[in-house]
C-alpha cells in the first residue's frame, strides 16, 4: 500500500509539473477526453454525438477507461494504477500523450470516487472539466440521473453557451 501511494505521489509531481491551465477566456472546442469505467462503458456511445456537434476529429477525441478492465473498446486507452512504475514514470505511451495534449475538455464520467479518474483529472489541463459529481477537479457539475443521453444533452446546451452560439 505505501509503495503504491508512492508512486502515485511521484507520477503526481512528475507530470503536473509540465501542465498549465489556460482557463474559460476564448474557449474553443477542438478536442476532448473522455474518462469513463466499466460500469459506464455503454455511454461510449451517447458521446460520439460531441464530435459531429462540435467538428471534433477522430485524433482529437480520446478515450480513457479508468481501471481494470478485460473488455476495451479498441479506440479506448486503458488506465490503471498498474500502468505507473515504482519510479513515478508513466509506463502507458499513449497515456503520456492524452495527459501532454492539453485538451479543450475533460469530461468525468465514471463511478463517483474512482480513483484512476480521479488522478487523471489532476494530471490532466483543460480549459473545461466536467463531470457527474462535484468535484474540486470540475468545473461544470452535470447531475444525470445516471442517463448519458441528458448528460449530452445538458453538456451541449453549456458549451455552445462557453463558445458564445446560444
Amino acid at each position: 500500500m505505501l509503495l503504491k501511494s508512492g508512486k502515485i505521489y511521484l507520477a503526481k509531481k512528475r507530470y503536473s509539473s509540465k501542465i498549465s491551465s489556460n482557463g474559460t477566456k476564448g474557449f474553443d472546442l477542438k478536442s476532448l477526453i473522455l474518462l469513463y469505467d466499466t460500469p459506464n462503458a455503454q455511454a461510449l456511445e451517447y458521446f460520439e454525438v460531441l464530435k459531429t456537434e462540435f467538428g471534433i476529429s477522430e485524433d482529437n477525441f480520446k478515450a480513457v477507461c479508468c481501471g481494470i478492465s478485460n473488455d476495451i473498446p479498441e479506440e479506448s486507452i486503458a488506465f490503471s494504477f498498474e500502468d505507473i512504475a515504482y519510479n513515478g514514470k508513466l509506463k502507458n505511451e499513449a497515456l503520456k500523450e492524452v495527459i501532454a495534449s492539453g485538451p479543450d475538455l475533460v469530461i468525468n464520467y465514471t463511478e463517483k470516487g474512482n480513483p484512476e479518474a480521479e488522478f487523471l483529472l489532476k494530471l490532466i489541463a483543460a480549459s473545461v472539466k466536467t463531470g457527474r459529481f462535484d468535484d474540486k477537479e470540475i468545473n461544470l457539475s452535470i447531475n444525470d440521473g445516471n442517463k448519458p443521453e441528458v448528460f449530452t444533452e445538458e453538456l451541449i446546451r453549456y458549451l455552445k453557451i462557453l463558445k458564445g452560439n446560444k
